[in-house]
């Protein structure tokens, strides 16, 4: 059994099919992770805006006693500095969190706004998830509480967003989120469990793996050179070149070959192979009667040339690349024109495309200097595999697609 390739790249398809698409992913991973990287997180700092105004209040209580000492009832009138103290406040205002905030939050907004499911990427399980916000901006404006989009959405006044979805809140659970956004968003936890809170997700900055001569030295990044071909006992197994390579190991191995098939059966390997179909009787017939020496080679090279041969390859590049007709998820939403990158793979493989060119056709055929339509469809690639428009988790939605 042997195969004579008259085409380089086509015998490269052929042995290899969708398994070389590294560059495309490393490229694919490039660009998400670029667009990643350009997210812009909430300076922690707001975190301590409640707390600071409470020491501005402290400090102008301090000087409060002063005044009283010319009059009589100082001494009643000097219990206020007592009463405005900072610490106080905040303790009040975890307490209140605590005691009210909190069960409303489990009731009413964890199961779609929590660290399971993000629903239009808002949290609402830590203080600074919610001044972040989601899609629609920071669901809290703690310089205009009465304005902020959270209040709204509770109070349904707002056009679009109305939370909970599923019915409106009592107006005792309302008026605990008015007071709660009019104190600051008191929190129970401490800033570093904020801190930690509000980085999750976050990509971590790692620095490049050095391209040192350990990394040179992998066998995938070796250039391409001709290589003695191996003795070996058995000579009148041999055939052509490869099969030296192929015996030499056996042989090493201590293993013997297969023995040969039958010229029908091996007609039905050729077929399934290259096009996934079986031989017709006829097909098989006139292999049978061909006696020439280059009977297999013929049928080879006309499997090669038939349109099957690129649908049947062509599928195992569209499964590495995830090939789909539709977004998948709650919407599964049709990719309505993506038939043509499908039929642009099973072209190439028909046209014998060089793998080469096949790669930077998908990678960059909007920007090679002669695009073509079919280099610009090739970009397709970009638009395959899961597309989630609205992610429950926008971190793994993200990490998902990377």
């Amino acid at each position: 059994m042997r195969f004579n390739f008259h085409s380089p790249s086509r015998a490269v398809w052929a042995l290899l099919g969708g398994f070389g698409a590294t560059g495309l992913l490393t490229a694919g991973l490039w660009s998400a992770a670029s667009a990643q990287s350009s997210q812009q997180w909430l300076p922690l700092r707001l975190a301590a805006a409640p707390q600071a105004k409470a020491e501005v209040k402290t400090k102008a209580a301090v000087k409060a006693p002063a005044k009283t000492e010319t009059k009589a009832a100082g001494p009643t009138k000097a219990a206020g500095p007592t009463k405005a103290a900072g610490p106080a406040k905040a303790d009040d205002g975890a307490k209140f969190f605590h005691d009210e905030v909190e069960t409303v939050l489990k009731a009413q907004c964890e199961r779609c706004h929590g660290e399971e499911k993000a629903k239009g990427g808002l949290r609402l399980d830590s203080r600074e998830a919610i001044l972040k916000g989601g899609d629609s901006g920071p669901a809290v404006d703690l310089k205009k509480p009465e304005a902020s989009l959270l209040i709204k959405a509770v109070t349904y006044e707002h056009e679009d967003l109305q939370m909970p979805p599923s019915g409106k809140m009592t107006q005792a659970q309302i008026e605990v989120f008015k007071k709660w956004v009019k104190l600051g968003l008191p929190w129970g936890e401490t800033k570093a469990h904020h801190a930690e809170n509000a980085t999750e997700g976050a990509p971590k900055s790692k620095m490049p793996v050095p391209v040192d001569a350990k990394a040179k030295s992998w066998w995938a990044f070796q250039p391409v050179k001709k290589q003695a071909v191996p003795k070996v006992k058995d000579n009148q197994w041999i055939r052509n070149p490869i099969d030296n390579f192929i015996l030499a190991r056996l042989e090493t191995a201590g293993l013997k070959p297969a023995p040969f098939v039958g010229r029908a059966a091996l007609l039905r390997r050729a077929y399934y192979d290259l096009v996934g179909l079986p031989p017709t009787p006829g097909e098989v017939q006139n292999f049978l009667n061909d006696t020439s020496p280059d009977a297999y080679e013929k049928v080879i090279d006309r499997l090669l040339a038939s349109p099957q041969y690129g649908e049947r390859w062509g599928r195992h590049w569209l499964d590495l690349v995830r090939y789909a007709e539709t977004n998948s998820f709650e919407r599964d939403g049709a990719k309505p024109f993506v038939w043509r990158y499908r039929d642009y793979v099973i072209k190439s493989l028909n046209d014998d495309k060089p793998y080469d060119q096949f790669l930077k056709e998908q990678l960059a055929g909007d920007e090679m200097p002669n695009a073509t339509p079919e280099t610009l469809i090739a970009t397709g690639y970009y638009r395959l595999g899961q597309w989630d428009d609205e992610p429950s988790d926008v971190p793994q939605a993200t990490f998902d697609e990377l």
